[in-house]
């Protein structure tokens, strides 16, 4: 999936963003307050993190009030979004909704929020997650009066039953499975002509069951977001001063060694696994000359062959990057059979003008098939300005730039 726009609440930098737009392939954020794109990338990182979010907490240290001119109101996390995105619906998330309901042939976009008390929503935009009684109650009163006499008692129970509903009720929770079974009493007593009628009763009431399934499914489709940044590269030592900070610390190979561990059983899967991201590694990605172990639960990473290969830690600072960009994504594709959402913090890594560059053509090579947004320093804003300025001819990735 794609993300198309999303924005942040109650972050003390930016209390509450606008809608940001973002487009395929390199984003590039133009404001001059890296801290503040910071928090954007940070907030935005808890949609689907690679980290375990009730453990690391990352909203421990947000404010716990609203203040206003004349009044200030606490926050329930339960009930308060702190970061929505909205994403494009792959054609293969629609082929596999469809099957659980033809209603979501109709899927454009999907909607993910999260909340503060690390809850997370999702909706399909402009698709009812459940029906109302008044969608139904004129059907199911035309079922009622086909029942034949023999009928009269299942008939009578199902009365009881929707007696209390009102219009604006929806069908969902403990009324969903109750109001099923009873529908599917009637069938026995009721005419052929009238069967259809009965199962396009039963469907709606299912719609509500078909939502969560659909929400589950939507969920595993749904990319990581990598933070890549001075840390997680290792160019310097983790001085994080929040929760919210120090998650975005973590590199994304230790949640990936332990989903390469826990997705297998036995040695043998886990090599197969191994061997696939290696050759997709020397196919997308041969001039880096990576090779991927994993052993005692840790991810090791090579650059080079034989005599000359050099582990993660020796390579130089673009490199290290770079193999960290192709290591990753290669992995959760082999894992989770789609590619991640990259967060690049180049603001602090301290890259040389030509380090910069290089990273740059890096990124701009394999745009076609990454979606990541970066934030810059000064003068690779100036480089991705200029690369910005080449975009839009047939087949060349985008490069936007965001304000």
């Amino acid at each position: 999936m794609q993300l198309l726009t999303f924005r942040i609440v109650g972050h003390p930098a930016i209390p509450n963003s606008q809608w940001i737009q973002v487009d395929s392939g390199i984003n590039v954020f133009r404001n001059p307050q890296a801290d503040h794109s910071r928090a954007l990338l940070q907030m935005l990182q808890t949609i689907n993190p690679p980290y375990d979010i009730q453990a690391m907490d990352p909203f421990r240290d947000l404010p716990r009030s609203i203040a206003g001119p004349d009044y200030t109101r606490r926050i329930i996390p339960s009930k308060k979004t702190a970061a929505i995105a909205v994403f494009a619906a792959s054609s293969e998330l629609v082929q596999g909704l469809a099957t659980i309901d033809p209603l979501y042939y109709a899927t454009d976009r999907v909607e993910f929020g999260r909340r503060r008390d690390y809850s997370r929503w999702s909706n399909f935009v402009e698709l009812a997650g459940s029906t109302r009684w008044s969608e139904i109650e004129p059907a199911i009163a035309g079922l009622l009066s086909r029942v034949g006499k023999d009928g009269d008692s299942v008939a009578g129970r199902l009365r009881d039953l929707i007696a209390g509903l009102r219009g604006a009720d929806r069908i969902r929770g403990n009324i969903e499975g109750e109001l099923k079974s009873r529908l599917m009493a009637l069938r026995p007593f009721l005419p052929e002509k009238a069967l259809p009628g009965l199962e396009a009763c039963i469907h709606a009431v299912e719609r509500a069951q078909h939502f969560r399934e659909a929400r589950q499914l939507a969920g595993e489709h749904l990319p990581c977001f990598f933070f890549v940044n001075a840390v997680t590269t290792g160019l310097i030592p983790n001085q994080a001063d929040s929760p919210l900070a120090a998650a975005a610390c973590l590199s994304p190979l230790g949640f990936l060694a332990e989903a390469l561990d826990n997705g297998h059983t036995g040695t043998t899967a886990i090599a197969h696994s191994l061997e696939r991201i290696n050759l997709s590694l020397q196919a997308g990605y041969h001039q880096l000359a990576l090779h991927c172990r994993l052993a005692e639960g840790l991810i090791t990473l090579e650059s080079g062959k034989g005599p000359y290969a050099r582990p993660l830690p020796e390579l130089t600072p673009v490199r290290r990057i770079e193999a960290l960009l192709a290591a990753a994504t290669a992995i959760h594709e082999d894992i989770r059979g789609n590619l991640p959402l990259w967060l690049i913090d180049v603001s602090e890594m301290q890259l040389e003008a030509e380090e910069q560059a290089q990273l740059l053509q890096f990124l701009y090579r394999h745009g076609t098939r990454w979606q990541c947004l970066v934030i810059p320093d000064g003068r690779f804003l100036s480089l991705c300005t200029e690369k910005a300025a080449e975009t839009g001819k047939g087949g060349v990735p985008p490069v936007t730039l965001i304000d």
